[in-house]
This record gives structure tokens, C-alpha cells and sequence, in this order.
């Protein structure tokens, strides 16, 4: 029997008049015991929620464990394949960097300005100049690119470095450009191209 029933069941028990002493002893048991009901009803809601967030905070760190340890895999695949003997390896490795890699990763950009500048293969370091510009504000790849046109001899790569700087608009080009405008052994089609930059970036003149 619950307290309400209770209650309708002893009503005339409870004129303030009348009331005997056990009838207001009964009452407060009753209400004790309600009240305790309540109380550990409550505390088992708050159990279960209590685990309930402890079982998401777990689940969620394990698939935040495990995601963090198939990005390194990732990446140190990525790493090891810019290195690679084959060039379709070294070139599939740069277009996932370009693909995949929206924030700056030191590490790898590090590994790509090697290529840059030591790759045997003009189209590797052509898409690596395009991997590298997606982040214009970095100094260390502006200093690269600059340093990358002083050693240059290939001129398809030549001329993808000129248009980088004029891009860039990077003032501190304008002496490997007109080092290659003077070099004797740099193509015609490069020297023009390297005119229209050092115009580019010299408005005024």
C-alpha cells in the first residue's frame, strides 16, 4: 500500500481534533518510507548516468587513441614514400600531402623542401612547389623557393619557380631573377619569363 492510498483509507483518522497518537506515528513511518523510496530511486538514476558518461568518455578515447594511431601510420607511410626509389611513389606521396594536409606539418614540409631541391625528377619538384604554396605565410618555404631559383637548372622548374615568386610577390627574388636573365645557359623562354616577374614585382620601374 503507497502513502496516497494510504491517506484515502484513514481519512477519518486525520481530524486535528481527534487524531490518535499512533495514527500520527504511522503516518510519519509511511512518509519515512516514501521518502527513502524516492531518495534511493534518485540515487540509482544518478548511478546510472554516473556510468553512462563514463562509458562515452572511455569509448571515445579509445576511438580517439585509435584514430591517433592510424594518422602517424599514415603519416609516417607518407614520409617514407617521398623518399622512394620510384618516382610514381614520390609523386602519389606529394599529391596526398596536397590532398590530405590542410595545416601546416613541419616534419613534412621539411621532407618536401629536400625534394625541392634534390629531387632527379622536374615533375616531382614541380608538384612539390605546388604542395608547398598552399601555405604562402611560412618563411622557411619562402626562403626555400628562393634558394630553389638560385640552384635550378631544368627549366620547366625554372619557370614554375618564377611564376611561385611572382605569386608570392617575394621582392627577395629579384637577384636569382636577374641571375638568370644574365646566365648565358638559361633558356630564352625562361629569361622572358623572369623579365615579366622582375616587372611584376617592380611596378614602379
Amino acid at each position: 500500500m503507497d502513502l496516497k492510498e494510504y491517506i484515502q483509507n484513514n481519512k477519518a483518522d486525520f481530524d486535528d481534533q481527534n487524531m490518535p497518537d499512533h495514527v500520527d506515528d504511522l503516518f510519519k513511518n509511511k512518509l519515512k518510507s516514501e521518502l527513502h523510496s524516492t531518495t534511493k530511486t534518485s540515487h540509482n538514476v544518478k548511478l546510472f548516468l554516473s556510468i553512462a558518461a563514463s562509458l562515452v568518455i572511455i569509448v571515445s578515447s579509445l576511438i580517439w587513441i585509435n584514430s591517433q594511431r592510424t594518422d602517424a601510420k599514415e603519416r609516417a607511410t607518407l614520409i617514407s614514400n617521398l623518399s622512394n626509389e620510384s618516382t610514381g611513389k614520390r609523386l602519389e606521396a606529394v599529391y596526398e600531402f596536397s590532398d590530405d594536409y590542410q595545416k601546416e606539418d613541419e616534419e613534412i614540409i621539411n621532407v618536401l623542401i629536400t625534394k625541392l631541391l634534390n629531387d632527379e625528377n622536374a615533375n616531382v619538384k614541380i608538384a612539390t612547389i605546388e604542395a608547398l604554396l598552399q601555405f604562402p605565410q611560412n618563411e622557411t618555404i619562402r626562403k626555400s623557393l628562393i634558394k630553389a631559383l638560385e640552384q635550378e637548372t631544368t627549366p620547366l622548374v625554372q619557370i614554375r619557380l618564377i611564376d611561385a615568386m611572382s605569386t608570392l610577390r617575394e621582392n627577395r627574388a629579384q637577384n636569382p631573377l636577374k641571375k638568370l636573365i644574365e646566365n648565358d645557359n638559361t633558356f630564352d623562354i625562361v629569361k622572358n619569363k623572369a623579365h615579366l616577374a622582375m616587372a611584376d614585382l617592380n611596378p614602379q620601374k
